[in-house]
């Protein structure tokens, strides 16, 4: 029971927040240009209270803790003042953009604040069995794995997937040993004993803290890398680099699951990382798809006001607005669809 209320309470922080601060984007933003905002929801309808009133822009605290909302004025009417759809084009796209921005920003802030405080950044060896590649070529307890195949090894699993990647072929592994870095090169067999792996070693991972500087390298690297797997995904289903079945789309029900076993996780090991590490790609994943060109998301918005500067004049705002109603609708549809899905198949993550 208390660990049920502790999780929810978790998933309602991490997915109300990184929504709020979306919208909080867009209000820095709309100000500063000029656009008035009607209302900041904290939370999403039925509005509960009002908390104040500021420039002329009321702030609500509504019923559902996930998230949060901006009403500019005039979002569709052109003819209104001081109103979204009369600001000018470049205004406009800044105000779109300010959410996913936001989202950036956060995404890279939380990884610096991870690595300054303790990241599993460094794969170390636990064990070598007899007989395996990894004997055969002096593999040691204790050895550090900085690199395979010249990619950088900061987890065990990166390591994993470079070896099953080469099964029968040489691996050029950067190993450091009590402060010395060599190289070395190891054949992953194609075929094991079922209580090793291709190459015979037992690893686990250490909690590096970075100095400030080098942590916010690092995290903006991890940033990038994580926006180009985003990114790429869809080009390598087209290209069947990845399957279908290796992907799945997830509602907040699914996000909810895997919140709470990083939450889980956390207090078992006693570290902030398994957080901070959800809270970093959903904020991230928000800022990517958000700019997706899709009606009804930013992106989508961003496309018409994209046209309207090549066109030299606006398309209707009534036949935009229907394109993002129908867009709406079919997220929303697609939502659903999802919510059974993560109800009747719940994500479970392997660890």
């Amino acid at each position: 029971m208390i660990e049920g209320l502790r999780n929810l309470i978790a998933f309602a922080l991490v997915l109300g927040g990184l929504i709020f601060f979306h919208e909080l984007g867009h209000f820095i933003v709309s100000i500063k240009l000029g656009v008035k905002i009607k209302e900041f929801g904290i939370g999403f309808p039925p509005r509960l209270l009002v908390l104040g009133k500021w420039n002329k822009t009321i702030f609500t605290l509504n019923a559902i803790p996930l998230g949060g909302f901006v009403r500019p004025t005039g979002e569709d009417d052109p003819t209104v003042k001081d109103g979204l759809a009369a600001a000018k084009p470049l205004h406009r796209l800044a105000i779109l953009v300010a959410g996913s921005a936001t989202n950036l920003l956060l995404g890279i802030l939380v990884l610096t604040f991870g690595f300054a405080s303790g990241w599993p950044d460094r794969v170390s060896i636990v064990e070598v069995a007899s007989e395996s590649p990894a004997a055969s070529i002096g593999l040691q307890t204790g050895d550090i794995i900085i690199g395979a195949n010249s990619q950088d090894v900061h987890l065990p699993a990166e390591l994993a997937e470079i070896t099953y990647n080469n099964l029968g072929q040489p691996i050029l592994l950067e190993i450091e040993r009590q402060g010395r870095i060599m190289e070395m090169t190891v054949i992953p067999r194609s075929s094991w004993p079922e209580d090793q792996g291709p190459i015979g070693v037992s690893l686990s991972w250490q909690i590096i803290e970075y100095p400030i500087f080098r942590a916010a390298l690092r995290a903006t690297e991890e940033a990038a890398m994580q926006i180009k797997d985003i990114v790429l995904l869809p080009v390598q289903l087209i290209t069947s680099q990845i399957q279908p079945s290796e992907v799945r789309l997830i509602s907040p029900i699914g996000l909810k699951a895997i919140n709470d076993q990083a939450v889980d996780a956390a207090v078992e090991l006693g570290e902030l990382f398994p957080i901070l590490q959800l809270v970093a790609f959903v904020s991230l994943a928000l800022a990517v798809t958000n700019l997706m060109p899709l009606p009804a998301l930013d992106g989508g918005r961003m496309l018409f006001v994209l046209v309207e500067i090549i066109r030299g004049r606006r398309i209707s705002p009534e036949k935009e607005g229907l394109v993002h109603f129908m867009g709406m609708t079919m997220l929303l549809g697609l939502m659903a669809v999802l919510v059974v899905q993560d109800l009747i198949d719940p994500i479970v993550i392997p660890k």
